[in-house]
Parts: structure tokens; sequence; C-alpha cells
């Protein structure tokens, strides 16, 4: 099986997954999350390479379970591990970049989004590895917290509401506040330098995501 078909069409999955279910968890209703879970399976067959006999054959696996489960009426039970699996799998990818003889993730996006020659700057060297520690802990302390809350929705407390919320909602706010926190910091720290302006910036790093997640992932330096 082939995923371009479905990588595609991912903006729009990604955009119809996200409606769905900040609809299901802003009280839109049951159905939205059903609706969810079928839309959430395309996704995987969109960023999964399916060409491969083993990754196919895990989406598969995963499809059937999900489908089982939302068939049941249990979508829920896997729409609140995708924010905590979302969170800790960025967690790593940053952290493990942070080891001897890796490159900074941070530093990766930098030469994507604006140049090698941006680099020959010390100051920003030293920055883009602060900024993957920024992140790397950022993202773990997030997972932690949907972790509460995916234990608070099984414990059926009175927080259901809030804990819902944020697994939903707020842990997708969060990283966005984040971005533009960082933004906004590295614009003063290094008000002497250019910078794109914030679409350039987000299109460029949106474009370069794939390639720079690969590299960070494949490649280690000496």
């Amino acid at each position: 099986m082939k995923s371009g078909f479905f990588r595609s069409l991912l903006p729009g999955l990604l955009l119809g997954y996200a409606a769905l279910v900040f609809t299901g968890a802003l009280g839109g209703g049951e159905w939205a999350y059903r609706l969810a879970v079928p839309v959430l399976v395309l996704v995987l067959a969109a960023v999964l390479p399916l060409r491969r006999a083993p990754v196919l054959a895990l989406w598969l696996l995963l499809a059937a379970v999900m489908l089982w489960l939302d068939a049941r009426g249990h979508a829920h039970w896997v729409l609140n591990l995708v924010p905590m699996l979302i969170t800790a799998g960025l967690a790593w990818l940053f952290g493990r970049t942070l080891r001897a003889g890796r490159e900074p993730l941070v530093r990766r996006v930098v030469r994507a989004v604006e140049g090698e020659e941006r680099l020959q700057d010390a100051r920003v060297l030293r920055y883009t590895r602060q900024v993957t520690w920024y992140w790397a802990i950022l993202m773990a302390l997030q997972c932690l917290l949907l972790a509460a809350c995916w234990a608070l929705l099984i414990a059926d407390g009175p927080m259901q509401a809030w804990a819902r919320g944020w697994l939903h909602v707020g842990g997708y706010i969060l990283p966005v506040l984040a971005m533009a926190a960082e933004y906004a910091v590295r614009r003063w720290r290094f008000r002497d330098l250019p910078h794109p302006r914030p679409h350039e910036f987000i299109h460029r790093l949106v474009r370069s995501w794939p390639r720079i997640v690969r590299d960070a992932r494949d490649t280690v330096h000496s």
C-alpha cells in the first residue's frame, strides 16, 4: 500500500481531526470523537512509511484495534492517548539530539529556515542548544501533565471536564504559545540580526520539517 495518496490529503485530515476532537472536548457530543478515530487512522497512513512491510503490518494492527474500540463506543480511549504520545515523541526527538555527537535539533531548524551562514555566529550556536533543551524539558513536563489528565479521566473524578479540555485543547495550545514566546525572545536577543517574518518562518519550518526530523533521527555527528 502506498501512502502518497493519503499524504496529499494530510493537511485536510489534520484540520478535520483537530476540528472533531475540539468539538468533542468542548461538549459537542460523542459523535465527534467517534468520527475522529477513522480520520486518525488515515492520518497515520499519511505519516507512516507504509511501503515497509513491518510498518504496514503495524498500521493495520493499530487501525483494527482503534476501529474496534470505536465501534464499541470507546473512541475516547484512543483519542485521549494521542496528545500524550505525540508529546512524548517530541520530548524524545528533542532530547536525543542533545546527546554527545549529535547536533541539537533547533540548530538543524535554523539551518533549514535561515541558512548555514546564520550558524557562523557563536551566539546563535549556543542559543540553538539552549532552545533545544527548552523544548525537550517543556515537552517532558507537558507529557507528565497529560498523563495526569488521562489518569483523572480513568478515575472518573470531578476534574474530568478540565482534564479532557487540557488533553484536547490546552495540550495543543501550549506548544503554540511556547513557540510564540521563543520567537519573541529570539527577536529581542538577536535584534541586531535580520529575521524572517512569522509566516515565512512557519512556512519554511513546515516545508523542511520532514527532512529535519529524518536527519535528526538518522545522522550522528562526530
